[in-house]
């Protein structure tokens, strides 16, 4: 489920206040207040403070400031994808990785853009962010893991602020540069942002996130270490570059974002691969999960499931012609990553029977494998089997709680199930533990709907809003909540600290 946000009209005026050095120094001041984003109701409000050049690099904070702002313009400016089994592989295999990174704070926040172009990025203060397309190109978990541990190594190694102090050495104006996205974006809540943000994805912090050539050597190197610390082969690096530079010719004129900001020679492949041979590392192979994970995105991003059908169809016959003994070998595991793509293109074509006849030698093959009993279950609910497909999710959940996949999908049959308060319970645990992820705030905001808690609604579109970096609507649920909560003293006093704090935000941003 994608929201976006209404056209915005931009011109001239941006390119006035981006030019006029009086603009910018007030710029540089309002960028230095508002970069503190409000998270929690019990957090105050922290001012980044650059320093003099003698000062050193940004602090951390000031780091993790600036990237919960970016990122909050940046929701409300793209579609993400929405599809909870793609997004947990995603943050598991990114925890993962920088598990082993040079890393001092692992706390991350992924962003996945729901896009068929490849692109991956780096925004300090530990954003990553990933289109989905590059599940399309990365032809193995290792080439996928390659990308990912780069972008890592950019932000251990704190090119961000190693390219700020720079900056700063130049000129006011190119550090003024940097931040004019955040700011525009909390000044305007996403409108006037949208001409910085929009055009290229990666590219809301300017063309600073274009790092130097020295940064991407460094990334190169630091990123293959947790690479291969990480169990991956070193030659995936060399693969997922030689599969990058293979797709310009997919594009025409028009050059991937990633390779905008990641610019890939055959003489930097040839770096990757001479680097490689200096790993004692394991061969390169193939991981089911994510081919299962390739395969979802795959049908996510085709507008006919008739196609999807089709083409897996097609797969399966190619892959299953010659059977081996051996489970394992390539044309077995992509044999299984077909079969379970033509099930997930029938159940959604709404083909019960087929989809059902389709999954079933991979349940009998793993049973208890989460991606295909998930699947199992969505047949059953949509064949019209909504009691078993609940009794189902619920003792998954029971094992799993808090599982992103199980609850989103729990709670959603208990709506068909006409037990809205029940699956209110589902979305507000999930949002507990998962308190960044905006599609979880807008799903429990429409079952509160739907189980007349108000409150309660207004209070999570609030929160929907507030990630996305909308503030004039987050302010407006939060004053509804307000109004439906007098009586309640605890919850009157937290509403009114989230409303002090947009406000201190709104009147920051008077300085432009």
């Amino acid at each position: 489920m994608t929201h976006q946000l209404a056209p915005i009209h931009t011109g001239q005026r941006l390119y006035k206040r981006l030019i006029s050095m009086r603009v910018i120094g007030k710029l540089m001041c309002s960028c230095l207040l508002g970069v503190a984003v409000y998270c929690q109701a019990s957090e105050s409000i922290i001012l980044p403070e650059l320093g003099d050049r003698s000062a050193g690099l940004m602090s951390h904070q000031d780091e993790k400031a600036l990237g919960q702002a970016w990122l909050k313009a940046f929701r409300g400016s793209v579609n993400l994808e929405s599809d909870p089994i793609i997004f947990e592989y995603l943050e598991n295999l990114l925890f993962r990785l920088a598990s082993y990174s040079q890393l001092q704070e692992k706390k991350l926040h992924l962003v996945v853009v729901k896009s068929p172009s490849i692109n991956a990025f780096a925004v300090p203060g530990g954003v990553i962010g990933v289109n989905s397309g590059l599940l399309l190109y990365a032809q193995t978990e290792g080439q996928l893991a390659s990308v990912l541990s780069h972008e890592l190594a950019h932000l251990s190694q704190r090119h961000f602020s190693r390219s700020v102090e720079a900056a700063k050495n130049n000129s006011l104006t190119t550090l003024a540069g940097m931040l004019a996205g955040i700011a525009l974006a909390i000044a305007s809540e996403g409108d006037a942002a949208q001409a910085v943000i929009v055009g290229s994805q990666a590219a809301a912090l300017d063309a600073r996130l274009r790092y130097s050539r020295m940064h991407e050597k460094e990334a190169d190197r630091m990123g293959m270490k947790t690479l291969v610390a990480a169990g991956y082969s070193a030659n995936s690096a060399a693969m997922m570059f030689k599969e990058m530079l293979n797709s310009l010719r997919l594009y025409g004129n028009k050059t991937p974002e990633f390779l905008l900001t990641h610019p890939i020679t055959e003489s930097r492949i040839s770096d990757a691969r001479n680097r490689a041979q200096q790993y004692n590392s394991p061969v390169s192979k193939l991981h089911l999960n994510y081919l299962l994970i390739k395969t979802r995105a795959f049908i996510l991003a085709q507008s006919s499931n008739k196609d999807s059908i089709k083409h897996f169809l097609s797969q399966l016959e190619k892959f299953s012609s010659t059977p081996s003994i051996d489970t394992h070998t390539a044309d077995a595991l992509y044999a299984e990553a077909a079969r379970y793509g033509l099930a997930v293109a029938y159940e959604r074509d709404q083909q019960w029977r087929m989809a059902r006849e389709t999954l079933a030698p991979l349940l009998e093959k793993i049973p208890g494998k989460i991606t295909y009993s998930l699947l199992d279950i969505a047949i059953d609910s949509g064949s019209g089997k909504t009691e078993i497909s609940e009794n189902r999710l619920r003792d998954l959940n029971s094992l799993t709680p808090n599982n992103y996949a199980i609850s989103m999908q729990l709670a959603r049959v208990l709506l068909s199930n006409n037990k809205p308060v029940d699956a209110q319970k589902v979305l507000t645990n999930l949002a507990l533990t998962r308190p960044a992820q905006a599609d979880i705030w807008y799903e429990l905001a429409e079952t509160q709907g739907l189980a007349g808690d108000i409150k309660g609604l207004h209070r999570s579109r609030a929160e929907f809003y507030l990630l996305r970096g909308n503030f004039t609507k987050a302010k407006m649920h939060y004053r509804q909540a307000l109004n439906l909560s007098q009586q309640d003293f605890q919850q009157s006093a937290k509403i009114k600290q989230r409303l002090l704090l947009i406000k201190e935000l709104e009147q920051q941003q008077k300085l432009l």
